[in-house]
């Protein structure tokens, strides 16, 4: 009964958790425009300045955290960043989720120290077959946060710094 209990909770959480794929979360997809994201988007607000000349911004949830955020850069979508383990990759990888696993899921993995926690994390990262990436960001061998996007998009380290 106890297993049984146990498999209904995880089958709950995963069913509830959204869905990442290699090109979109939900029905934003890498390479839509930043209009058409933003009228699904609708709990969301944009960190775009009330100037017009900004290339680089992110829509973020407005209420609930454990949603991903979204890069926009030249007006489209170029990355979607993940911090909690409310959202979960088509291969099960999710925040938490260790180095092993994810070693075990993508086999086609680079992993390089992590730029400012180089004594106990990583990058671990993976290109896919359409181009696009994804990079998991580990601490002690667990993932903290994970973005999927294009590339160069996906490789700045500060975001739209």
């Amino acid at each position: 009964m106890r297993i049984f209990l146990i498999l209904a909770i995880l089958i709950s959480f995963i069913t509830q958790a959204g869905s990442l794929v290699d090109t979109s979360y939900e029905n934003i997809k890498i390479g839509m425009s930043a209009h058409d994201a933003t009228k699904l988007l609708k709990e969301y607000e944009s960190g775009k300045l009330n100037s017009e000349d900004v290339s680089c911004y992110y829509l973020s949830p407005s209420q609930d955290d454990d949603l991903p955020h979204f890069m926009i850069e030249s007006n489209t979508v170029v990355r979607i960043e993940v911090f909690s383990n409310a959202v979960i990759t088509q291969d099960g990888v999710t925040v938490g989720s260790s180095k092993n696993e994810v070693m075990a899921v993508y086999k086609n993995l680079k992993a390089s120290p992590h730029p400012y926690n180089f004594q106990t994390g990583e990058y671990l990262e993976v290109k896919l077959p359409d181009g696009n990436g994804i990079i998991f960001e580990t601490d002690n061998d667990i993932v903290t946060s994970f973005r999927l996007g294009s590339y160069p998009a996906i490789s700045y380290i500060e975001g739209c710094l």
